[in-house]
C-alpha cells in the first residue's frame, strides 16, 4: 500500500527487486538520513546545474508542484529553489534510476529578478559545477581547479543581500 502525504503523492513500499526495477510503481529508497540524491540538469542544454538531496516531502512537492524542492542538510529545512533568489527551477521531467535511489530533474530556469542571466548556483555562476579538477596532473602543484565558466550570470551580493551564505566550512 502506498505511503500518503498532504501533497497527495504516494510512494509504494519496496517489496521486491522486480517491483523496484521493473514495475511502474514509484518506490524511492531514501538513505539513513531520509534523503535521496538529486542531480539537476538544464532541460535544453543538458548541462549539469547542481547536485542536492531531497527528503520525501521535497520529492513529493517537486512532483506535485512542478517546481524543484530540496532538503537543505546545512540548514536542516525544506528548500524551494528560487524562493529567495527568484531563480526558480521549472521541472520538465523527473527520472529515477534503476534501483530508485537517485533522481534527475530536468529543468528550465528563470533569471534572477534583479537582472542577469538564468542561473542555478548561489555563487552567481550558471552551474554549481563551474570548476574542473585536472586529471593526471604532471606535478602535485599542478593540481589547481580550473574555471570552466568565465563570467557570473548574476551578482550574488545583490540577489542574496542580507542572507547568510549556505556554504558551511
Amino acid at each position: 500500500m502506498p505511503d500518503s502525504s498532504p501533497t497527495e503523492i504516494s510512494f509504494f513500499s519496496r517489496s521486491s527487486v522486480k517491483q523496484v526495477e521493473e514495475s511502474n510503481q514509484l518506490a524511492p529508497k531514501f538513505d539513513e538520513n531520509g534523503c535521496i540524491p538529486c542531480i539537476t540538469t538544464h532541460a535544453e542544454t543538458r548541462e549539469v546545474l547542481m547536485f542536492a538531496f531531497m527528503n520525501s516531502e521535497a520529492l513529493r512537492l517537486s512532483i506535485s508542484t512542478g517546481l524543484a524542492h530540496y532538503w537543505s542538510r546545512s540548514r536542516q529545512k525544506l528548500w524551494k529553489k528560487g524562493e529567495t533568489s527568484g531563480m526558480y527551477q521549472n521541472i520538465k521531467r523527473i527520472l529515477i534510476d534503476d534501483d530508485q535511489d537517485c533522481v534527475i530533474l530536468e529543468v528550465k530556469l528563470t533569471p534572477p529578478a534583479t537582472g542577469g542571466n538564468e542561473a542555478s548556483c548561489h555563487v552567481g555562476y550558471r552551474s554549481c559545477f563551474y570548476r574542473s579538477i585536472p586529471v593526471k596532473p604532471q606535478k602535485p602543484q599542478d593540481l589547481e581547479l580550473e574555471f570552466v565558466e568565465d563570467n557570473k550570470s548574476f551578482d550574488p551580493d545583490q540577489v542574496y543581500s542580507g542572507i547568510p551564505n549556505p556554504t558551511r566550512l
